[in-house]
């Protein structure tokens, strides 16, 4: 028979990848699940019962929690059972898992049991298992496999086995290597900057087993389960111990969830994304759960998760977008899990395996009805996988070659099957190396992996798309290495019955579980002293922290190098360059950081690669993550340009403004400093891929904009002599306020690139001045615009009042002395005007271009003086992000020596003296010249005098005492003695 081959050993496997005949991989899929396989889920007695309460029920679910995770484990690693009574509960948080041995169970899965209902609109999982702080173990001396390792096989050649023992953890890790990579053409994708972003990169798709020692025979070392990849000599590492510190004996059973939504938006995506969400877990389980309404996952199992089944579990009506990264019912990005007799209805990727899954990974006896999309092996190169009898009716089951998508997912599925399945569509390639195989499954089949069975023969079609014998490969493997009563460990079974007996929690447990949680909290305000940002007295702005603001990852091993960013969302992803931990990120910070923000470039990663397209019919919602979150909400009406609903700018991003808050919170409490900018303007100018997707354009938003199709449209956008779009920024800039209301350590800011008129400069601060008045409160804003708008602002007495802090945006004194200056209103972004700082006689010659207007970008420490001077004295009281006094010994004695009023008078001028790389002038309303010399040399007037001038020399050291005239017509001036040669100044009055 044609199936015969796949009750083989591991003995007899085959050397190599690749498919011989009708001979595929020899895994015995057998080994997922809990234990390994075949062992029967526990059903210990309830510890302590819970009844829901008035209000949210968090706390009195989580009390419970932690008095069983105090209790003492048994040998088998099982502490307690919090056992909920019949009945709703409302949870506006999470209930957290953070201790082995301890089981959540419910009074049934139907509607007459324990109903859990997420509140709120945060974006969690309901329910989460995992280790408290994702500890990983220390690096461990690893040892070359010594020989050649056939698919399938748990025997490992090593040089030595010494130091290794019987019982002990193990990891076998096979490296992504550029050679690798390059034999499987994941090296060649075409499209924009595809190295590192489509292309796979070394170190980023690595198999990792983790497997326990069974047996050492000589050299050679046998596992407790197969490995999924052939392995060479000297292409594999074998480490001692585990890859991540695991929880153990686990689990969720007998509930309903249920996530609430707003059901007058049956696209409403503000809710709770995740049923049970479950990393860095061991031998554990999910049993009798049915979960509806959720936006993604019912049951995700993260990379570091191990020897875990998921039984009799269903997911229905699902809330959300039809697009990327949503619904995926069943998910699994770990090794030894099992699915068996899960449900879904109306999902997307039903059914899916993820990143570099290790396998083996099992799906036995699942339905997915009325699918949106494909289920199979979802991202890179999951190894192991046997979808068994499963069922995708309206969607596609594939093990293929998914090129492009999800930023070059590419191969997916090596040595996988699929056994005795349905689907509308099967397709299953073969990647160069590998196997994988379609047997007894019926659908529209396609790919070389899609076998026939050996019966059929032309015009006879009695066999074609005939189940397979055995019926089930996994229970037939399951048997064979175990016995017939292993199967037992796969049928259903219902809760127990709770003993009268079972303690209750008590009200005076719940009241010393929230007392626990009652933290005292610090307070580093921000203040803005003498013109200067600080915190207890340092300073405030030193170091600033901005982050990738288009490009990121959802693959684990690349997403650190991108940095954090505070509302970036990675679906069910945790960590640096994915969905940052807030309260990690600032705990790494100290005072004198600041972490710049701004809505990002492009929710979607698809348009990374600057594509436009002429339709938003030619692109799905099947949006790359990680998304960069926008401040406007989903409307859930109509389609937008990325396959997603349309935008309803009167409606804002939750989730979006909830991550401000908290980091402004916490800033606060750690003394740094938020400063958020409310715009991006790259969105709206130089190619119409930026503009694309933008929320205001009007094919993406429900208003009526009035914002042209192409770009350029920051001109429009910026015009708000338009009633609509000057209520809708209007709403916006006061909802932002209004979101981080009474936060201290926030700085806000306009826009990072802005080049637009002055009369939205105009209107944005006395939008924020309207706010401060009607609501008592005062904020601190940062005015970052083109010079021309920041000198007329800060010229204005009344708008003037407003602004905290400048910064030099896009203009520089040049070390010749010359002013350049990027200009606002011109429809144009600042990378198209600062190439204009070098001039021909600038370039003359010269073999680098970016070179020469780097170095005239970065100016000299005079002209660098020069700027913060003029801005010092014209604005003593407000702060200058990004520049500081080059001279602080000059600048004291200048402060002493004339007042801050006096000071404040002063403007460039150039009547007496053209600047120079080394020397500039300033003059008054009174007629006085304020010349700066930074070299300390004599000075040549370009015009002399008309009336004699008292000289008053300032260096520093002090003023110097000596005075001298200055008479009409003389045409040089030369410092005293004393001060010659180093940096001086002079103040000139009639």
């Amino acid at each position: 028979m044609l199936a015969a081959c796949w009750m083989a050993t591991a003995a007899g496997a085959q050397t190599s990848d690749s498919l011989s005949g009708w001979r595929a991989p020899p895994i015995d899929f057998s080994h997922a699940g809990y234990r390994g396989g075949g062992v029967p889920l526990p059903h210990a007695p309830a510890t302590i019962l819970v009844a829901p309460g008035p209000g949210d029920d968090t706390d009195r679910v989580m009390a419970a929690v932690r008095i069983v995770e105090g209790l003492p484990a048994s040998e088998e690693g099982q502490r307690g059972v919090v056992q909920l009574d019949a009945g709703e509960f409302q949870i506006a948080g999470q209930i957290r898992l953070g201790v082995g041995g301890v089981v959540l169970r419910g009074a049934g899965s139907d509607g007459a049991g324990t109903r859990l209902i997420a509140t709120g609109h945060d974006r969690r999982a309901l329910i989460r298992i995992d280790t408290p702080t994702r500890e990983t173990p220390g690096a461990a001396d690893g040892r070359q496999v010594a020989g050649a390792v056939p698919v399938g096989s748990s025997r490992i050649p090593l040089a030595t086995v010494e130091g290794l023992s019987v019982g002990d953890s193990i990891v076998v890790r096979r490296p992504s290597t550029a050679a690798w990579i390059a034999s499987l053409g994941m090296d060649a994708f075409v499209g924009w900057r595809p190295e590192g972003r489509l292309n796979w990169t070394p170190g980023s798709r690595d198999i990792v087993w983790d497997r326990r020692i069974v047996a050492i025979d000589g050299a050679a070392v046998t596992l407790d389960a197969p490995l999924t990849m052939a392995i060479g000599a000297g292409e594999a590492v074998l480490s001692p111990g585990p890859s991540a510190i695991r929880l153990r004996e686990t689990g969720v059973e007998h509930l309903r969830l249920i996530s609430q939504s707003d059901p007058a938006r049956p696209s409403d995506e503000d809710h709770s994304w995740f049923g049970i969400a479950i990393d860095s877990v061991e031998d554990s389980w999910v049993r009798d759960v049915a979960a509806e309404g959720f936006v993604s996952s019912v049951v995700d199992l993260g990379a570091a998760s191990r020897r875990i089944t998921v039984q009799d579990v269903s997911g229905s009506a699902p809330v959300s977008e039809l697009g990327g990264l949503r619904r995926r019912v069943f998910y699994s990005a770990g090794q030894q899990t099992l699915f068996v007799r899960c449900r879904s209805r109306d999902g997307i990727h039903d059914f899916g395996l993820g990143h570099a899954a290790a396998g083996p990974n099992v799906l036995l006896d699942c339905l997915s009805e009325d699918a949106n999309g494909d289920s199979g092996t979802l991202e890179s190169w999951a190894t192991g996988a046997l979808f068994d009898s499963v069922k995708v009716r309206g969607g596609a089951l594939n093990l293929t070659h998914r090129g492009r998508d999800g930023q070059g997912v590419g191969w997916s599925a090596a040595n996988s099957v699929l056994w005795n399945c349905e689907a509308t569509d099967v397709e299953v390639r073969n990647p160069p190396g590998a196997a994988n195989a379609a047997i007894g499954c019926r659908g529209e089949l396609t790919g070389d992996g899609a076998l026939e069975d050996s019966r059929v023969v032309p015009g006879r079609d009695f066999h074609r798309a005939q189940p397979q014998t055995p019926a089930s490969l996994y229970r037939a493997q399951l048997e064979a290495r175990l016995g017939s009563a292993a199967l037992a460990a796969l049928a259903p079974s219902p809760a127990p019955a709770v003993p009268a007996s079972t303690p209750k929690l008590s009200g005076a447990a719940l009241a010393a579980y929230v007392e626990s949680r009652r933290v005292a909290v610090e307070s580093h305000p921000l203040k803005l002293v003498d013109g200067q940002f600080v915190i207890d007295g340092q300073p405030a702005l030193q170091r600033p922290i901005g982050f990738s603001f288009f490009q990121a990852q959802m693959v684990p091993a690349l997403a650190p190098a991108v940095g954090p960013a505070l509302t970036r969302f990675a679906p069910g992803l945790e960590g640096i360059g994915l969905t940052d931990d807030l309260e990690q990120l600032a705990n790494s910070l100290n005072t004198g950081d600041y972490v710049i923000h701004n809505y990002g470039l492009w929710y979607d990663r698809r348009r990374v690669d600057h594509d436009f397209y002429g339709s938003p019919m030619h692109r799905t919602g099947e949006v790359w993550g990680p998304f960069m979150e926008l401040p406007w909400a989903r409307s859930g009406e109509g389609r937008a340009w990325d396959g997603l609903s349309k935008y309803d700018l009167t409606r804002f991003n939750p989730w979006f403004f909830d991550r401000l808050s908290t980091f402004a919170d916490l800033a606060e409490q750690r003394g740094i400093v938020l400063y958020h900018k409310l715009y991006m303007q790259h969105w709206l100018l130089e190619s119409r891929a930026h503009y694309v997707d933008f929320p205001w354009r009007p094919v993406n938003a429900l208003q009526a904009t009035g914002m042209p199709d192409e770009v350029p449209a920051s001109e429009t956008f910026w015009d708000v002599s338009d009633p609509v779009r000057r209520d809708l920024h209007r709403l916006y800039i006061r909802h932002t306020l209004d979101a981080l209301k009474g936060r201290s350590n926030v700085i806000y800011g306009l826009d990072p690139e802005y080049t637009g008129p002055l009369p939205f400069v105009q209107f944005w601060l006395d939008t924020i001045a309207e706010w401060e008045r009607e609501t008592g409160q005062s904020v601190q804003v940062a005015l970052e615009v083109p010079k021309a708008g920041m000198d007329s602002i800060l010229d204005d007495p009344v708008r003037s009042r407003t602004v905290d802090a400048i910064g030099f945006h896009h203009w520089v004194y040049r070390p010749d002395g010359a002013l350049f200056a990027i200009e606002g209103g011109l429809n144009k972004a600042p990378r198209q005007q600062v190439d204009a700082i070098a001039t021909a006689d600038d370039l003359a010659g010269a073999t680098d271009p970016g070179a020469v207007r780097r170095a005239l970008w970065r100016s000299t420490p005079a002209m660098q003086y020069r700027a913060w001077r003029e801005y010092r004295d014209r604005a003593p009281g407000v702060a200058i992000i990004g520049a500081e006094d080059g001279f602080p010994d000059l600048s004291r004695q200048i402060e002493t020596a004339l007042s801050a009023e006096y000071r404040a008078t002063l403007r460039p001028a150039s009547s007496l003296l053209r600047p120079t790389g080394t020397a500039w002038a300033l003059s008054t309303p009174d007629g006085a010249t304020l010349i700066f010399s930074m070299d300390g040399q004599p000075l040549v007037f370009d015009q002399a005098p008309g009336t004699t001038l008292t000289a008053r020399w300032i260096s520093e050291a002090g003023a110097v005492e000596q005075t001298e005239t200055v008479a009409p017509g003389q045409t040089r001036l030369s410092p005293p003695a004393p001060i010659a040669g180093r940096p001086w100044a002079v103040l000139l009055r009639p």
